[in-house]
């Protein structure tokens, strides 16, 4: 009997917390529900007010500044200039720079990420930025973050954000060179005195002088080919350093870009013919030639865009190519010749 009692007591227990459940789901629908109303509602409040830059009309509540904040984030993406500064001026009143501020600090790395690319266009919370993002614990977070404040032209001093992301020794991401890039916009000669900064590693003066050569801001061809020569040893750094001296076009590199045409490693020679073509180095079209018949075939190809690049010399020299000996310089050189008439 004291057993059936048990049975009959442990079932309605059971039944009792199987009601509570079902009504916790129901309740927890109906919030929903009605926060994803609430939600609407407030977007199409927000939404027009942060495209005119109008102070919203809304009442100020956490779930306010939170949409505010993914609408920020949605339409910085699209508008630009002046129309950028009303919106987050606006966005600013709604209380969005808040909301991403709060965010910084998310268990979740992918938002703190995203709370930082969008607090950086905020100037007022560039700080936050600083302090909070570029010392998280995620690397990638640090990176997004100081990629986001340069381009804003917003970055703390270039040399000490460059020790802080640990850029060449724990961080080696390519990500490292676009950022080089947006800190060159704003501050060229503060990237240059990286290149005279002894205790930096390699990556980064390649880096910055990969930036530094694209923009054209300083001129710093002697410090290049001296890398060249330091770099002799190291494939994977030699290559990207002579395509460097490559774009710089500087008469101070070409020995460099010569000295690679002969190398034994086929990814050095492969660089050496690029930039050969970028610097115009007409002195090589006898090696580029010979290159044609190079047994790596990327090389090859190169040597034929090079001497496509070389003008009149250049074409005289694969026409001559492909009436020659060599059978395999002669199908490259017949190919490039092939590929530039149909182009």
């Amino acid at each position: 009997m004291t057993t059936l009692v048990s049975l009959w007591e442990l079932s309605l227990l059971l039944c009792l917390i199987a009601l509570l459940g079902v009504a916790g789901l129901l309740a927890a629908r109906l919030v929903g529900e009605r926060r994803s109303r609430r939600r609407e509602d407030l977007r199409k409040i927000l939404l027009p007010a942060l495209m005119r830059g109008d102070a919203p009309d809304v009442r100020p509540s956490r779930l306010a500044r939170n949409v505010a904040a993914n609408l920020t984030l949605e339409l910085a993406e699209i508008v630009r200039g002046s129309d950028r500064e009303t919106l987050l001026q606006a966005a600013t009143s709604a209380g969005a720079g808040e909301e991403l501020a709060r965010r910084l600090r998310s268990r979740v790395a992918q938002d703190r990420l995203i709370a930082a690319e969008g607090l950086a266009m905020f100037p007022s919370y560039c700080g936050d930025v600083t302090r909070v993002a570029l010392a998280d614990p995620v690397p990638d977070v640090r990176l997004g973050a100081a990629l986001a404040l340069a381009q804003e032209g917003r970055a703390p001093a270039v040399g000490t954000l460059i020790r802080q992301l640990g850029i060449g020794t724990s961080e080696n991401s390519m990500l490292a060179i676009s950022l080089m890039r947006d800190l060159v916009k704003s501050d060229p000669h503060a990237v240059e005195a990286l290149l005279y900064d002894l205790d930096l590693p390699d990556a980064v003066k390649l880096a910055a002088t990969e930036a530094l050569a694209e923009s054209g801001a300083v001129d710093h061809a002697p410090l290049v080919e001296w890398m060249a020569e330091a770099a002799e040893d190291d494939r994977e750094l030699r290559p990207r350093i002579i395509r460097a001296l490559g774009r710089l076009g500087h008469p101070a590199g070409h020995d460099a870009i010569l000295d690679g045409l002969q190398d034994n490693a086929w990814q050095v020679r492969a660089a050496a013919v690029e930039a050969a073509g970028r610097a115009i180095l007409r002195v090589a079209i006898p090696r580029l030639a010979e290159l044609l018949g190079d047994h790596e075939w990327w090389v090859r190809f190169r040597a034929g865009e090079a001497l496509c690049r070389l003008g009149t010399d250049g074409h005289q020299a694969l026409h001559q190519v492909a009436s020659g000996a060599d059978p395999v310089a002669r199908v490259a050189a017949k190919a490039t010749l092939a590929e530039r008439r149909s182009a």
